[in-house]
């Protein structure tokens, strides 16, 4: 009986050896995720149909948004990388803002998950505020309005 607790305990504590191991490598450290539809709900949020241009658009912008404005305190050669990652990762366009902001959580480690899910919400923020500003995304250039309903007299 003492040899099947001994052994229980020996694999308990190999088990938290190997997952906070896993937990603390600097390559498996994702970002905080992003939900699949983020740019359709942007868009309907802003007033603005959820075409396949416009989920491409809004997608494109915000990985762009997270990339300028995610550095921190990352030094220039890591930042380099980063960019150059995040670039390799743009061809997938509507996945390419999870893809950023899983390079970023990577290049600042794991216990700068919070300072990334701040960004993101930073840049969401962002592109809201513009809606009617006649400025940025939102601001008119590259999208239609929704129609208005058409009220029965």
């Amino acid at each position: 009986m003492d040899t099947v607790v001994g052994t229980v305990a020996l694999l308990v504590v190999f088990a938290f050896t190997v997952v906070a191991a896993l937990r603390h490598r600097p390559g498996v450290t994702p970002g905080p995720r992003l939900s699949p539809d983020l740019a359709e709900a942007l868009l309907l949020r802003a007033g603005f149909p959820t075409t396949p241009h416009n989920v491409l658009a809004v997608s494109e912008h915000l990985g762009t948004m997270f990339l300028d404005r995610g550095r921190g305190d990352v030094d220039a050669a890591r930042w380099a990388e980063v960019v150059a990652a995040c670039e390799a990762g743009r061809a997938d366009r509507t996945g390419w803002p999870q893809h950023v902001l899983d390079e970023i959580a990577r290049a600042r480690g794991i216990n700068d998950g919070a300072a990334v899910a701040r960004l993101a919400r930073r840049c969401q923020d962002a592109l809201l505020a513009s809606v009617g500003t006649g400025r940025g995304v939102f601001g008119g250039s590259l999208f239609e309005p929704l129609p208005r309903p058409v009220v029965a007299a």
